[in-house]
């Protein structure tokens, strides 16, 4: 797998090769978008020649980027599930949010009358001054080695995603069969719940203690119990198993799981992995590319960037490709080392592109 051929390759679907000011090639532009990410620096700040405006004209923000990266992170995942046999592997699900400041309603009024949705959500994150939130939804395989994202898509204010997420939860199962599903309580549900028995999925959800039905067990000391879900729009309804777990400091977790016979103990550590995803987000967040840009599809790149440099990262030092204990900053300072090296520039302290001299 050569995860530099992957990266450059992702550069050059997502960027012109002219039009707008031609005379900076494709991994000319993709070293200052690296070094805007290595300064934590948005294109206004970080970007002086070429400039932020040669930057977003030069981007293709409606090209298949998100396709490739898709494809790359499906190609990695099969690449390490077959260097990794003998481990256990989870998927876990979650959603994260970049804060948005502005007229929300004004904004998806916008994007509604352009066909895409209302992207831009009320969730604020508890961001101070955000107004909304742009949210993503995020399908991760991980096992005790890598923490790989498989698939990232933006989430419309009350459109459902599980069509979009059974397709990926059903390629992921046929490739690690018995992999366990792992969510919190923002996606328990019943038509997720049904999706997973459509699936034939093993899973650990946790619950919302919302159902005076849930309460009173909980309070007669129940530790197991069949319980109906009930979607009240459509009136459909999903029959769990559902398991009371306390931890060491008397926290109580109400979780819906197929693995009816598993220990307390057993379950209560699988959940404890849904924490997976969140190292991801973790990660990502160190090499994102800052942006304030009202374009969702500007947002999505800016997340999707970042997602691909943490797992090129990733599987680079599995693959031990990379020095051993590098860092993820420092490997995103490798990479413009290295284009720098390969296309004679670099980018100055004010950023300026400059051509090095023979």
């Amino acid at each position: 797998m050569n995860t530099n051929e992957m990266r450059d390759e992702f550069f050059k679907i997502s960027l012109s090769q002219g039009h707008h000011n031609a005379k900076y090639t494709v991994m000319q532009l993709a070293l200052m978008i690296l070094s805007c990410i290595r300064g934590k620096e948005s294109f206004e700040e970080g970007a002086k020649a070429p400039s932020a405006q040669t930057l977003r004209d030069r981007l293709l923000l409606d090209s298949e980027w998100l396709a490739y990266f898709h494809d790359c992170m499906w190609h990695l995942a099969e690449h390490l599930v077959r260097l990794l046999r003998r481990v256990q592997w989870r998927i876990s699900i979650d959603e994260t949010y970049e804060p948005f400041f502005g007229d929300r309603k004004k904004l998806n009024a916008l994007l509604v009358a352009q066909g895409l949705g209302k992207l831009v959500l009320g969730y604020r994150a508890k961001t101070p001054g955000a107004t909304g939130s742009f949210g993503f939804l995020v399908v991760s395989l991980c096992c005790c080695r890598v923490k790989l994202p498989i698939a990232i898509w933006p989430i419309p204010e009350g459109e459902p995603y599980e069509p979009w997420l059974e397709l990926v939860l059903k390629r992921l199962l046929e490739l690690v069969p018995g992999a366990i599903v792992l969510a919190d309580r923002g996606f328990a549900h019943t038509r997720f719940f049904l999706m997973l028995e459509r699936l034939g999925a093993r899973y650990v959800v946790r619950l919302q203690v919302h159902s005076n039905t849930i309460k009173r067990k909980i309070g007669r000391n129940q530790r197991r119990f069949s319980y109906w879900m009930t979607e009240r729009k459509t009136g459909e309804k999903a029959l769990l198993t559902v398991r009371v777990v306390y931890d060491s400091r008397g926290q109580c977790y109400v979780l819906a799981t197929s693995e009816d016979k598993a220990l307390l103990v057993t379950l209560l550590a699988w959940y404890g992995q849904r924490w997976d995803i969140e190292n991801i987000f973790k990660d990502a967040d160190r090499v994102l590319l800052p942006t304030s840009s009202r374009n969702p599809a500007m947002r999505l790149y800016c997340a999707v960037l970042s997602f691909f440099l943490s797992a090129l990262w990733q599987v680079g030092r599995l693959t031990r490709m990379l020095p051993k204990g590098i860092s993820l900053r420092g490997f995103v300072k490798r990479i413009i080392t290295a284009l720098g090296d390969l296309l004679c520039c670099a980018v100055s302290a004010v950023g300026q592109l400059l051509l090095r001299t023979a």
